[in-house]
Parts: structure tokens; C-alpha cells; sequence
């Protein structure tokens, strides 16, 4: 299933999905001088940050269709692979990033291949963008209609234990933890657009349900927005560690 929750809308998750902060590039990753490979690459959104500062970059990503969706430069090749078996050869990696995607993966197996692919001094980042409810009434309210339509959405399931999983996985420094807050700048209709490219609601809703949902939203961006434009504040979770020595 995770291999295609997104063939059918990775259309959507190209145009309208959000991009990451500049300062996590910059304090966290730095300017490139080595192989970068951004394990569930998707459409390519945290690869074009990666290849901006020059790194050399390996996008793996098991879905064919999220990969021909990507519209980047040079210095990139294209993997069509999973977290758990990359392809990639030992000590290959001087930075593994998995940006929104860590949670479809199997931790334990993951751990183990990008163990084996960064080589020592290496280092590996997890990121993931959140809305942040605590700092819109808007945001809040949508959360709340999300919920209402799938009952079973919950806003957390991306917050788990990730440093203490890699410790559990063992072979990296402890997980170091960085929080940047930004703000996402977003028509409203294209907002409607970036709905469609989210599992727990592109792939639970039924076809009856998912027009009454869009109809709630907009009514709901009527009440909330003025000028057609959202200002959505996102707080983007990023853990960093480096492989140590064998």
C-alpha cells in the first residue's frame, strides 16, 4: 500500500504540497561536497533544496509515478527502491534525508540499510512539516473538520519516539532535535488542491464524501480568509545524527 497511496494523486502532491525552511538546509545540511540520497523523495520537494546547495543527489523512491513527477536540474539520479533495500552500495553516503516520509517505513530494517549506506561521520536527517493549530484559528478548525469526515485522523502520528528508535537501532550518535517555524503562503484553492494529496483523506474518504468534504472547506476558507490567500504556520520537526565508526 505505501508503495502507491500516492500514484493516483502525485500530480497534486508536486503543485501543491509545501516546501521545507531555508534555515534547516543551511545550519543543519550545509553546502553539498558529497552524495546526498533522499530516501522517499516522492516528487522531489526536499531533493531540489538538497540540489540547490550542491550536493550530488540519489532520489529513491518505490513509486515510478511520484518519480516522473519531478521536475529538477542536474546532479540527480533516480532510484526506484525502498528505505529498507536503497540498492545502494556500502559506505556509498555521505547524508541519507528522509523528509515526510519516515513513518511509512519499516524503523528497524530502514536503521539498518542507511547503517550500512553512510559511511562513518556520515549523517542522517529526519524531517517532517506540520500544520500548526496552536498558532491559527484557522489551522484548528481545520484540523477539526479533517476529523469529522475520518474519525480515525489523528494529527500526532507523525510525533513518535524517533530518537529513541535510532537509539534502539543503535550504530549513530544520539538524535539531536531542531524545530523551525514558518509560515506557508497558499491560495485557496490551491489549499483544496493540497487536500487531495493526503492519505487520510485522498485515500479514506469515499467519492460521495469527498465532495461534501471540499464544499466544508471552502465554506470554512470563506469564514477564515480574506483575499483568497492562507497564511498556514508550519512547524517542521528535522532529528539529526551521525553514523558512528564500525
Amino acid at each position: 500500500m505505501a508503495k502507491r497511496a500516492f500514484d493516483h494523486c502525485a500530480g497534486d502532491y508536486a503543485r501543491y504540497r509545501p516546501s521545507y525552511p531555508d534555515a534547516l538546509f543551511d545550519e543543519l545540511i550545509g553546502v553539498g561536497g558529497g552524495l546526498a540520497a533522499d530516501v522517499g523523495a516522492g516528487t522531489g520537494i526536499f531533493t531540489r533544496g538538497l540540489l540547490a546547495r550542491g550536493w550530488r543527489v540519489v532520489a529513491i523512491e518505490p513509486s515510478t509515478t511520484m518519480l516522473g513527477e519531478m521536475r529538477v536540474g542536474d546532479g540527480l539520479h533516480r532510484v526506484a527502491a525502498t528505505a529498507e533495500r536503497t540498492g545502494l552500495s556500502d559506505g556509498s553516503a555521505d547524508l541519507v534525508t528522509c523528509a515526510q516520509s519516515f513513518h511509512w517505513f519499516n524503523p528497524p530494517f530502514a536503521f539498518a540499510e542507511f547503517g550500512r549506506i553512510i559511511k562513518p561521520g556520515g549523517r542522517l536527517l529526519l524531517t517532517w512539516n506540520n500544520r500548526d493549530a496552536s498558532r491559527s484559528g484557522f489551522v484548528a478548525a481545520f484540523e477539526a473538520l479533517v476529523a469529522t469526515f475520518n474519525p480515525s485522523y489523528r494529527r500526532e502520528y507523525r510525533q513518535q519516539d524517533w530518537a529513541g528508535k535510532l537509539a534502539k537501532a543503535g550504530g549513530f550518535t544520539p538524535a539531536e532535535h531542531y524545530v523551525y517555524q514558518h509560515v506557508w503562503r497558499i491560495a485557496d484553492e490551491d489549499f483544496v488542491g493540497f487536500t487531495r494529496s493526503v492519505s487520510y483523506i485522498r485515500n479514506v474518504l469515499s467519492r460521495e464524501d469527498r465532495p461534501r468534504f471540499e464544499e466544508a472547506l471552502r465554506a470554512l476558507m470563506a469564514e477564515h480568509v480574506a483575499g483568497g490567500m492562507l497564511a498556514i504556520p508550519l512547524r517542521t520537526d528535522a532529528w539529526i545524527a551521525t553514523r558512528l565508526a564500525d
